[in-house]
């Protein structure tokens, strides 16, 4: 999918050559989805994965797949989404 691009520390518009970049903005969309709270998003208030809930607590067994429909809902290619023990959440094509 193609859009415009945000700088990924700071999340502002990104920049190039004078005028706003625009690239492939899957990964930037499923970062979004994944840390995005619910409600967050006035368009889409059952849109949001959630994930900083979980950093301190027991991860709901649920989660990987509801957060692979909503980033399927989004256009994002996924055929799974696993969480590694550290807290790494990787979305497998």
């Amino acid at each position: 999918m193609k859009g415009i691009l945000t700088d990924a520390v700071t999340g502002d518009l990104l920049v190039e050559r004078g005028g706003i970049a625009v690239g492939d903005t899957e990964g930037q969309t499923a970062e979004a989805v994944v840390l995005t709270m619910r409600g967050e998003l006035k368009e889409h208030p059952l849109l949001g994965g959630e994930a900083g809930r979980m950093c301190g607590g027991q991860p709901d067994v649920m989660w990987l797949g509801e957060v692979r429909q909503m980033l399927r809902g989004c256009g994002v290619e996924c055929e799974r989404v696993t969480m590694e023990a550290d807290g790494t959440i990787s979305i497998e094509r």
